[in-house]
């Protein structure tokens, strides 16, 4: 046991050093922007429905970052990516019997590439491998000394557990398989005792969302009756409205599309040799003579069809994530595969010159084998984390903040109301720096205004505010009052086109730009974009495709020397004025509508100078080499205008007032 907490703390710790080496400084855009907005704020609602997440998030944000929230919620994920590690390192070798499989097992993890971009970040996904792991270990415990208090402990976390990700409950039969295989007596699971132990559990887990209730219980336009209250409770708890169209929400039409996403994904975490490895460690502890072994088998086995069967099928704009515990398992059985090793023995062998090799020399030579085989195996580990590295790392990745920033650049409360209609993932990081950054700011969602729109201007103007509206507020506003209100552009924020941005690039400046096919609700003007791309290579642009990635690198104002399409992700090396480059496309086409970490990555060596999104993304190198602030073009990255309806200009004759 000591042997195993020592690798544990060891894998744990080097696990957590390179998660602090490449976590997001600050805020981001969609759900970890939500987060980062909530986790200190005192108001509480059903949609927040993570209760176990945030009560133990809040003393930590508090203690270690309270005047950066959103850091310390992306360093509170990285804690638990660490711990989750570890914990799979104690079980793994639990379960086989060998310390080197289980830190096997917990590097595989630690590095893999999706569970290392939420480890970075504030999301629920590192808490809740770690809460499996918890499970996994209690379970163990039962399975070796099957006693009540063992089951209670084990009931306990998983109860705990749906505090923090409902998909808990994808877990239940193959934890359910354990318990069963290893209680003497499976029917006394069903004493009338036992199983009000278990409900008994699962009442004080469920009165985690207690809060969440109460918000909707006393909410003022709350239901009138307990019923449709506590139908509201649960409607939002679990987002019934769009859960609904998603869990085996995928068309059979898009069955292969949906393997060939899971084939990429499982490559993208073990690598080729990972999963042969995975593969050989399932086989061997299906088929081990260790009953132990066997039984945990079958157990992890049925985990992993479940919960591969629901990302399979879950129609959801980030179907990677839900990869994740399909990725755990993967790993406690790659590191398993080095546990079986020792296993060749027999009687001695004949030499070439006739005499016996006796027993201690053949244990001698297969501990020799196993030593190198491991050696190679961890090589290979370490080399997957040097690798992955650089393209998950986010230390210097500020755009979240930036693009908020300019959007209430020179807006105060005494001046001057936001009115905001902005996608969701931008929302909630314009929601986190006004609680946060800039509490000063005053700003409001449109759909929220939009019934007394005419009012709220009349209202900001008598206090001699300007009204301020983002794009998306200005056209919806435009389409329902036309010409009602003196809309003027905003030069405060002005707004280079990409052609204007190109033109600032140095002749013979070292570029690289990536293309993917933008979101259906940004599109991209083809022509526009045509014509700046001949600009920047000097009319001699190469002929566009319709393949879902295109990159193109040069020189500013000569012919490309490097461009590539594919319809699949991608990655490949070339070199730009002898300088080595690297574009990996780490997204799956059609599938992946957002990714926290970006569709794609650029790399001059290893340094990381550019996070492809869909769209038009474009970096470009001064002449000391240092590369510029990205470019983005029809993406949520992209600057877009502002406009004002100013106080100083009267307001026309007629314009209500509100009583």
């Amino acid at each position: 046991m000591p042997n195993r907490i020592i690798a544990a703390c060891l894998v744990s710790t080097l696990a957590f050093w390179a998660y602090t080496q490449t976590l997001l400084p600050g805020v981001d855009f969609g759900d970890t922007g939500g987060f980062q907005a909530t986790v200190l704020w005192p108001e509480n609602t059903a949609r927040q429905a993570y209760p176990l997440y945030y009560n133990l998030a809040r003393p930590f944000v508090r203690a270690v970052s309270p005047d950066n929230p959103a850091r310390g919620l992306n360093l509170f994920s990285a804690v638990w990516g660490a711990a989750a590690a570890g914990l799979l390192t104690i079980f793994g070798a639990a379960v086989t019997g060998s310390v080197a499989a289980g830190v096997l097992a917990g590097l595989f993890l630690a590095f893999s590439y999706t569970f290392w971009t939420q480890a970075i970040i504030a999301e629920v996904y590192t808490l809740h491998l770690t809460l499996v792991g918890l499970c996994l270990l209690a379970l163990h415990g039962y399975a070796v000394r099957p006693t009540r208090a063992r089951l209670a402990i084990f009931f306990a976390i998983y109860a705990a557990a749906f505090g923090n990700h409902l998909s808990t409950i994808l877990l239940l039969v193959p934890f359910a398989i354990v318990i069963v295989r290893h209680t003497p007596e499976p029917c006394r699971l069903l004493r009338p005792s036992t199983v009000a132990l278990a409900l008994g559990i699962a009442a004080l887990g469920a009165l985690q969302y207690w809060p969440n209730l109460m918000s909707v219980w006393r909410a003022p336009d709350a239901p009138a009756t307990a019923i449709d209250r506590l139908a509201a409770f649960w409607f939002d708890v679990t987002k019934a409205d769009w859960r609904e169209a998603m869990v085996l929400g995928v068309d059979t039409s898009q069955t292969a599309n949906r393997f060939g996403m899971w084939w990429f994904d499982v490559r993208q975490q073990l690598g080729i040799p990972g999963l042969l490895l995975a593969a050989a460690g399932a086989a061997t502890c299906a088929t081990a003579a260790c009953v132990k072994a066997r039984e945990w088998a079958l157990a992890l086995l049925v985990a992993w069809v479940i919960s591969t069967a629901f990302a399979l099928t879950y129609n959801v704009g980030d179907s990677h994530v839900f990869f994740l515990p399909s990725t755990y398992i993967m790993a406690f059985f790659a590191g398993a595969a080095v546990a079986w090793l020792p296993a060749v023995r027999g009687p001695g062998k004949v030499r070439a010159t006739g005499q016996l090799r006796g027993p201690d020399q053949v244990r001698a030579t297969v501990s020799v084998v196993l030593v190198i085989v491991t050696s190679v195996v961890v090589s290979y580990a370490g080399w997957r984390a040097w690798d992955t590295w650089p393209a998950v790392d986010r230390h210097a990745d500020r755009r979240g903040e930036a693009l908020v920033t300019r959007m209430t650049l020179g807006l105060d409360r005494s001046s001057a109301l936001l009115v905001a209609q902005l996608d969701w993932q931008i929302e909630n990081a314009l929601l986190y720096y006004g609680r946060f950054i800039r509490s000063d700011v005053d700003w409001v969602r449109l759909p929220d205004v939009f019934p007394r729109f005419p009012f709220l201007v009349g209202d900001a103007h008598a206090a001699s505010r300007d009204v301020v509206l983002t794009a998306g507020a200005t056209r919806d506003v435009v389409a329902a009052y036309g010409a009602a209100f003196p809309l003027v552009e905003d030069n405060l924020v002005p707004v280079p086109t990409l052609a204007d941005a190109i033109a600032r690039i140095p002749r013979g400046a070292v570029y690289v730009l990536g293309l993917l096919s933008p979101p259906r609700d940004v599109p991209l003007d083809r022509d526009a974009f045509a014509a700046a791309l001949a600009q920047l290579t000097g009319d001699r642009a190469p002929t566009l495709t319709t393949e879902y990635y295109q990159v193109i690198g040069g020189l500013a104002g000569d012919a490309p020397l490097f461009v590539r399409s594919s319809a699949l992700p991608f990655r490949e090396d070339f070199r730009l004025l002898d300088e080595p480059f690297t574009v990996r496309m780490e997204s799956w086409p059609g599938t992946d509508t957002f990714r926290r970490a970006g569709f794609g990555h650029i790399l001059r060596g290893r340094e990381h100078v550019l996070i492809v999104e869909r769209g038009v993304s474009l970096v470009w190198f001064d002449a000391s080499g240092n590369a510029a602030a990205p470019v983005y073009e029809a993406n949520l990255f992209a600057a877009r205008p502002r406009y004002r309806i100013p106080a100083a200009i009267p307001r026309l004759a007629g314009a209500p007032t509100e009583p």
